[in-house]
């Protein structure tokens, strides 16, 4: 039988040692923030070089910009939609790292959360990528621009970027010089490739970023369903990875109800929407404690949307 002495003497270091690495933990926050400020305000005394490498999350540290956002650990961290009732939906929004499909037929209200999400992310002055395979780069910006007016300006500062697969689709020259430009929808390598090279770029300043994918519709009649799930996969978790929150937009009439749902299991949730009897609905699937999985009313204009109940304004 174990001595009790020994057992208070355990006991004793182990609250000790808990207390010292909470106390350290505590210590580099604090650190941190102040470097942070340091950097921003430009009062730092180490060269360009050394600034930047310590500005950058270092795997063997027990606190980086990699884990923590605002001091916050980034998979507890959720941020806006863009979308204030969508936000109360989701109980505070999105989780960072997270990915989200939505689907739905024309004129259903996915593509007005869409351009919400972006406007949001200009606001808050995140960087925001924009992969565009079936809409021209112009409309999108007029789009974003009914909510966000500086978009242009947004795009000129690189906190808007765009990596264009429409245009050659369509045998056209992109409309802006800023693009990346992918030569066919079917380079999927291409895709990959410069979309691992943006986001590594952005999170050299960035603890997170947001992306929007319009549409994995495209795709549908490109590749097959094995290589587009294998396509989902590598694309979508290499976001999560660089805490990247991700809209991938699908129509719902080209995909069957097994492929969404295969899609879905490779994401973190859904957002569907539908339209029926002159009216339209959206329901979340997944995406954590959602205060409700029932189909619920939308009322759309042309920049927003709004919610009806969550618990009277449903169908079943």
């Amino acid at each position: 039988m174990a001595d009790d002495n020994e057992i208070k003497q355990l006991s004793e270091e182990v609250r000790n040692l808990i207390a010292a690495a909470k106390n350290n933990y505590e210590t580099a926050l604090r650190l941190q923030e102040r470097l942070n400020n340091l950097m921003s305000a430009g009062k730092n005394s180490v060269s360009g070089q050394q600034q930047e490498k310590m500005a950058q999350p270092q795997s063997s540290s027990p606190v980086s910009s990699a884990t923590l956002i605002d001091g916050m650990d980034q998979r507890e961290r959720k941020v806006s939609m863009g979308n204030e009732k969508i936000d109360e939906l989701l109980t505070g929004g999105i989780r960072v790292g997270s990915g989200v499909v939505l689907i739905g037929p024309p004129f259903s209200g996915k593509y007005v959360l869409a351009w919400n999400f972006v406007a949001q992310s200009l606001k808050e002055s995140i960087p925001v990528v924009i992969v565009t395979t079936d809409k021209d780069i112009n409309e999108i910006k007029y789009q974003v621009g009914k909510i966000y007016p500086a978009v242009d300006e947004a795009e000129v500062n690189g906190l808007l970027k765009f990596i264009d697969i429409y245009s050659r689709s369509i045998q056209s020259q992109s409309p802006s010089k800023y693009a990346t430009v992918i030569d066919s929808i079917t380079n999927i390598s291409s895709l990959l490739k410069n979309t691992d090279q943006i986001g590594t770029e952005i999170r050299k300043n960035h603890p997170y970023y947001r992306l929007l994918f319009t549409s994995l519709t495209s795709y549908a009649t490109e590749l097959d369903e094995k290589l587009l799930l294998k396509f989902v996969q590598q694309f979508s978790q290499k976001r999560k990875s660089e805490n990247c929150i991700s809209l991938y937009l699908m129509e719902a009439a080209v995909f069957d109800k097994k492929l969404i749902e295969a899609v879905a299991y490779l994401v973190d949730g859904i957002i569907e929407f539908k339209n029926e009897a002159s009216k339209s609905f959206l329901k979340v699937t997944g995406l954590g404690n959602a205060r409700s999985r029932d189909w619920i009313e939308i009322y759309t204009n042309d920049t927003s949307f709004d919610l009806g109940s969550f618990t009277l304004e449903k169908i079943r």
